[in-house]
């Protein structure tokens, strides 16, 4: 008899101590999940805002080939292009250079895109994105 009482008040006090345990547990995952989707958000916003930037790179270097004396319009196209990446890009800094010393055909023309990646959580990381894509003039 006196063994069935405390086996029943041994197991009352276990199932009334562990009630919490749950609740605790759910919130602590709950924090951790939302920590990592936040983070991956983050990661691919990021490579996103790069490959943009490449590309937007690539098509200032189509429109020197182009336009082989305007560089100040290519740096313009690689700014409307990368426009397009979800960021603010007024900083960014396009540099177009011809390594050949000049811009007629079959001269080398060289684009270089460099722009502060501003996280949504800027006070963490603040990577400095650069690309560079170049290109031959030819005819």
């Amino acid at each position: 008899m006196l063994k069935r009482v405390l086996h029943k008040t041994v197991r009352s006090r276990l199932g009334r101590s562990e009630k919490g345990v749950t609740l605790i547990e759910s919130a602590l995952t709950f924090g951790l999940v939302i920590t990592v989707i936040f983070f991956s958000w983050e990661f691919c916003m990021l490579i996103y805002t790069y490959t943009v930037l490449a590309e937007a790179a690539n098509e200032g270097v189509r429109y020197a080939m182009v336009h082989s004396s305007d560089s100040s319009g290519a740096a313009d196209v690689v700014k409307t292009y990368a426009a397009y990446s979800l960021h603010d890009v007024s900083g960014i800094d396009v540099s177009v250079t011809y390594p050949d010393g000049n811009s007629s055909p079959p001269a080398r023309v060289a684009v270089k895109v460099t722009y502060i990646y501003v996280p949504y959580l800027e006070t963490i990381v603040t990577p400095k994105l650069t690309t560079f894509a170049e290109g031959r003039l030819l005819y």
